[in-house]
């Protein structure tokens, strides 16, 4: 006999339980609604028992989605979803390890898995090419631009409306601050583009 959905169903939640019980875990399979004289039972079945348990046309087994919570469980997925795109997004830029390593947590490991997943070649460490003047102006005005993302994002931003790597990006943002031309709070003066001097970079 072939089996139905329900079948199906029920043979997989019997095969997780008899797995969960022989990782010692009965208290999950207690949560269930077993009872442990069933417990006991279930422990002595083999697959091919379960098989025809499952094919009993008896509707023994209820499956309830708790709706609240399973929202807040795709919302997570979602977040997770975008929080990698968004890894990926900044890595194909050109983001160095460092930036990764400050925003995420990304470890030398996961920075070089992520990297060739992408299919992107080379270490990604190393000393930024210098940037242009050009390049310096572009990047200043994006940055500014974009002061009302979240770092990440202004970063992503910055290196996709400017084309400048984001290796290149993060050296010159982190000269700026460490030089006093991109103060905590900025004024007025920070829509003027500064070109840093050679001794400063």
């Amino acid at each position: 006999m072939p089996k139905t959905t329900h079948a199906e169903l029920v043979f997989h939640t019997l095969r997780y339980v008899t797995e969960t019980l022989a990782e010692g875990d009965i208290h999950s399979v207690l949560d269930l609604g077993f009872r442990l004289d069933q417990i006991a039972r279930l422990e002595r079945s083999t697959l091919r028992d379960l098989y025809h348990i499952s094919q009993v046309r008896t509707h023994f087994m209820d499956i309830s989605v708790d709706p609240a919570c399973f929202d807040r469980v795709l919302d997570h997925m979602e977040r997770n979803k975008r929080h990698d795109a968004l890894q990926n997004e900044l890595i194909c830029l050109r983001a160095p390890l460092a930036m990764m390593r400050a925003f995420f947590g990304m470890t030398n490991a996961e920075y070089a898995a992520r990297r060739k997943l992408l299919g992107m070649t080379g270490t990604g460490i190393g000393r930024p090419p210098a940037p242009s003047e050009d390049d310096e102006q572009r990047v200043w005005k994006a940055w500014q631009a974009n002061a009302h993302h979240p770092v990440e994002a202004r970063y992503l931003h910055v290196g996709q409306t400017t084309g400048v790597p984001l290796n290149t990006v993060w050296a010159l943002i982190r000269s700026w601050e460490a030089t006093g031309l991109l103060p905590a709070k900025q004024s007025d003066d920070d829509n003027k583009v500064v070109r840093l001097k050679t001794n400063e970079q």
